[in-house]
């Protein structure tokens, strides 16, 4: 177990091969924000997920949800997976997104 892990979790699936496998455990350190390009496990519109954490600007359509009283425009959280044939993952405003924890 890594130092720095407060718990695991088994991989489930294969959007995250060829480096995190179906069956296999992740150590996690528990956070509430991940930096881009980091693996974290995050809670999607009640689902779990093993996913790159990424951002980008939103959609003209999607701007107001991202912005806040003070007028400033908040990057949209995506979750990316290492497998291609499965597509990023953007983040609604109107689902709940936790971050959990990041991968060790």
């Amino acid at each position: 177990v890594p130092r720095g892990a407060e718990f695991g979790i088994r991989v489930s699936g294969d959007s995250m091969e060829p480096v995190y496998h179906n069956g296999q455990i992740v150590w996690v350190q528990q956070c509430s924000r991940v930096n881009v390009g980091e693996v974290g496990i995050f809670i999607y519109d009640g689902d779990g997920y093993l996913k790159v954490y990424d951002e980008q600007e939103p959609d003209e359509e999607d701007r107001e949800y991202f912005m806040d009283s003070s007028g400033t425009v908040h990057m949209q959280p995506i979750m990316i997976s290492y497998n291609q044939k499965y597509d990023p993952r953007l983040i609604s405003a109107h689902a709940g997104f936790q971050v959990v924890g990041r991968v060790l």
